[in-house]
């Protein structure tokens, strides 16, 4: 016969279980929002959705729960344009967005990297192939890993990318309460209008993401892990003022409030595109 540990325990499996997607988002910004407002492991804003979603999966389904989170990180077959479009795609968007400013008379980035700086690209590079051991692996095992293919079953693909995405600026917040983060440099240009902008950059991004996602037969490596630091990489080297001396004296790199504006109007129009284009389904088989 049971005990009543154990008819608890089960009681309170069933109740995380029947609620697990308002546990896991309320223990994200727990962990992350928590450390950093008490100015301890400032870290856990990096990792606390993937923290979140270790917790909440071991507590449920132990190891075969986490091995199952694991799988979608390690799929890595998939045609080589997704390849391409997961690594490539954002580095189009933003030098439409270039493009379109210059043609405006809008000053051009210095692209510091690129001219003058070029020897030191292997450095750079090399760097860049470990911001998924920072940045977007701390995040995506949660927004990916967890609360894609949960939200994605219960009510589609779009609503999956509007809430993650909403919910993804929102996180976001502390960075944009830090003037000397190229987010917070950006509030402070265009004033706190820009959480809003902001927020819209991360639904249109959200979209890419679970295009990419469904085309790739839900790889979160390349349609998350692949995008997020593909993103990360053009941005400092085709929108921003980015150097790697002046990354050495402690220099960040920032972009200026109108040539952003102009990137962002253009990966929203491209989500746009997207979402009418697959008529909403944003990759998502009828099988699948």
């Amino acid at each position: 016969m049971p005990s009543p540990y154990q008819n608890g325990e089960k009681a309170i499996k069933k109740s995380i279980r029947s609620h697990q997607m308002i546990v896991f988002f309320v223990l994200t910004f727990l962990i992350s929002w928590f450390p950093w407002y008490m100015g301890i492991a400032v870290e856990m804003l990096i990792i606390g959705p993937s923290v979140a979603a270790f917790i909440v999966v071991f507590f449920l389904d132990g190891k075969t729960g986490l091995a199952e989170l694991f799988r979608p990180f390690l799929r890595w077959r998939a045609s080589a344009y997704l390849w391409l479009i997961a690594l490539f795609g954002t580095a189009v968007l933003f030098l439409i967005g270039v493009g379109i400013y210059g043609m405006f008379g809008g000053e051009l980035p210095p692209f510091t990297i690129i001219k003058s700086e070029y020897s030191l690209l292997p450095i750079f590079i090399f760097l860049v192939l470990l911001l998924p051991f920072t940045g977007p692996v701390g995040e995506v095992f949660g927004w990916r890993g967890f609360a894609q293919p949960r939200l994605q079953a219960s009510h589609g693909p779009l609503a999956a990318s509007l809430v993650i995405g909403v919910l993804w600026g929102i996180w976001h917040l502390p960075d944009l309460m830090e003037p000397t983060s190229v987010l917070g440099s950006l509030k402070s240009q265009i004033g706190l209008g820009f959480v809003v902008l902001y927020t819209f950059s991360n639904i249109a991004s959200s979209v890419y993401i679970t295009w990419l996602y469904n085309k790739t037969k839900k790889s979160a490596l390349i349609a998350a892990v692949g995008w997020h630091a593909a993103t990360d990489f053009w941005a400092i080297l085709l929108i921003s003022d980015g150097s790697l001396r002046a990354a050495q004296q402690g220099v960040m790199p920032m972009v200026g409030a109108a040539l952003y504006l102009t990137v962002l109007a253009v990966l929203i129009a491209g989500a746009v595109i997207l979402v009418f284009a697959t008529k909403g389904r944003l990759g998502l088989t009828e099988s699948a």
